[in-house]
């Protein structure tokens, strides 16, 4: 009879228990999406970037870090529509205007690239002034 007793106990023991938070899934995706990307595995970076965005679809950080890995590859365009929709969803989210410069930059417009700059560093995301100097420089440049 007592055992029937602590069977409730145990229950609720084992539904407690610590286990993986979304939020740890998350991270956890994340580092993995940085750790391929750094070793040039863009693919797999972009697979585990999807699956943390299965868990938080909205996180403009996560569209960032996608966007981020598009514009290693190349993929300027797809890269551009990643950094928009993180700003659609966040216009202050420093980040993802300065990712977007660099896109601009690479496409040599350097007045749009320089707009960027100045909006993340507003933002609070950290840029080195020389290169906000330099961009300026070009963007001066005649044509």
């Amino acid at each position: 009879m007592k055992r029937v007793a602590y069977l409730p106990l145990i229950l609720l023991f084992l539904l407690l228990l610590p286990g993986a938070s979304p939020a740890q899934d998350v991270q956890s995706y994340i580092d993995q999406g940085i750790k391929h990307s750094q070793a040039g595995r863009y693919d797999q970076s972009l697979q585990a970037f999807e699956q943390a965005m299965k868990l938080k679809p909205n996180d403009p950080a996560l569209i960032t870090f996608k966007g981020i890995v598009f514009y290693a590859k190349g993929k300027n365009d797809l890269a551009m529509k990643e950094f928009e929709t993180a700003l659609k969803l966040n216009p202050n989210f420093g980040r993802a205007y300065y990712q977007r410069a660099m896109v601009y930059e690479k496409q040599e417009k350097f007045d749009q690239a320089l707009a960027d700059l100045k909006k993340a560093k507003s933002l609070g995301y950290g840029i080195d002034p020389d290169f906000i100097a330099l961009m300026e420089r070009k963007a001066a440049a005649p044509k």
